[in-house]
């Protein structure tokens, strides 16, 4: 079962905000563990979050005291580093049928910096898309 922001019946949450249970786990790379350990020392506690006008395959990283999920917003799992990880509504559509993995790419000079925490550093997050039987379906560029 996974979480939506603005629905009923859940506990209270570090922030004041409501929660039932984690969804599952998100793998990460080991680069992306290192850079979310990084991430975690400089800025404190980090959230992963696909938003609505995202691409599908690049999550952005927030301070955890800073992120503010927008109603019907999806807490759909954990990485390394107890790292939650968002998405909007549309795109947890079929989440149970697939496997999300978080990778780490180099940031391309000409891409602009966006107010991802990771972009300062030269990198950013990209998402790994599986189905539930290993195949790979989509992977960010």
């Amino acid at each position: 079962m996974l979480h939506h922001a603005g629905s009923g019946q859940r506990e209270r949450h570090l922030n004041g905000r409501k929660l039932d249970h984690r969804h599952r786990a998100v793998a990460t790379s080991d680069d992306a563990r290192h850079v979310l350990q990084l991430l975690n020392a400089m800025h404190g506690q980090v959230v992963l979050y696909l938003p609505a006008d995202a691409d599908g395959h690049t999550p952005i990283c927030l301070r955890r005291s800073e992120f503010r999920p927008e109603t019907g917003d999806v807490l759909a799992g954990q990485t390394a580093w107890h790292t939650e990880f968002w998405m909007a509504d549309r795109f947890h559509v079929g989440l149970d049928d697939i496997d999300v993995s978080v990778d780490v790419r180099s940031r391309p000079g000409d891409e602009p910096r966006t107010a991802s925490l990771e972009t300062a550093c030269g990198f950013r997050f990209a998402l790994r898309i599986h189905r539930a039987e290993g195949e790979l379906v989509e992977e960010a560029s």
